[in-house]
């Protein structure tokens, strides 16, 4: 049995590697670490060449990522929260998404589960739902959302409360059942929500009562959303737009020569 933990973070023996060892270790697993950065990540240039069916224009490691996501029996993604949200490294990563679209079938439904350690607990933002994001886009099944405080290295297999989540994604990856904590939405596991008329899940866009009970389950980021979303809606949008190119440039134009 073989666990992939996604890092992105520089540290070689920060909290999110000592983490994954300590799960590798209790699942009797082999380990493999995967740094974001010690890759090479480009930024997306938009150009939506993939969703056509083209190979992406850019020549960087973001294939090496779904490789060895192809290859894995459970995937860790754990990294830290800097300025509130997941690191540079991870969003480059996520901005990429559209290439995995061709791996979704071999992806789905592989077990994952997302730690996300902070320093401070009133500064934990969202990164939680960052990395649920990317997990969720390529159709792996999230069986836990942690939030663990600990922002020194070593502090996250210092302290009791921290062994105790490390040990419930443990049991989540042998049993595969969900590990919902306290103030998560009761379908994906996100963390932070949107007040609209209501309460809903920027996520999964579930709709929730003010106890976040599920009112409507919402669809987002799920196998046929994604298919619709991508090679439909998308799809679309692009082909307009370049029915209405010029159009648009001769007005971009008159309003900035104006």
């Amino acid at each position: 049995m073989k666990l992939l933990s996604i890092l992105a973070t520089v540290r070689e023996s920060g909290n999110s590697a000592l983490a994954s060892r300590y799960i590798a270790q209790e699942l009797d697993a082999s380990l493999e670490i995967l740094r974001l950065t010690d890759l090479d990540i480009e930024p997306c240039k938009a150009c939506y060449a993939c969703l056509f069916g083209e190979d992406c224009k850019i020549d960087d490691d973001v294939d090496r990522v779904y490789d060895r996501i192809g290859e894995t029996d459970m995937v860790l993604i754990a990294s830290p929260i800097y300025w509130l949200d997941a690191t540079g490294s991870f969003k480059a990563l996520l901005d990429r998404q559209f290439m995995a679209v061709p791996h979704l079938e071999e992806f789905s439904g592989k077990k994952s589960a997302i730690i996300t350690s902070h320093g401070f607990k009133n500064l934990r933002g969202w990164a939680s739902s960052t990395h649920l994001v990317f997990a969720r886009s390529l159709q792996l099944n999230v069986l836990a959302n942690m939030e663990i405080n600990a922002g020194l290295p070593g502090e996250i297999l210092t302290e009791r409360e921290n062994i105790e989540k490390l040990d419930k994604i443990v049991e989540a990856f042998k049993n595969g059942e969900k590990v919902r904590s306290e103030n998560q939405c009761p379908v994906c596991l996100n963390t932070t929500f949107r007040v609209e008329s209501g309460i809903r899940c920027p996520v999964c866009g579930s709709e929730l009562d003010d106890d976040l009970n599920l009112v409507e389950k919402g669809e987002r980021l799920e196998r046929d959303w994604v298919n619709e979303h991508f090679f439909t809606r998308l799809v679309e949008m692009k082909e307009d737009y370049g029915d209405k190119i010029d159009e648009i440039k001769k007005s971009v134009d008159e309003i900035l020569n104006n």
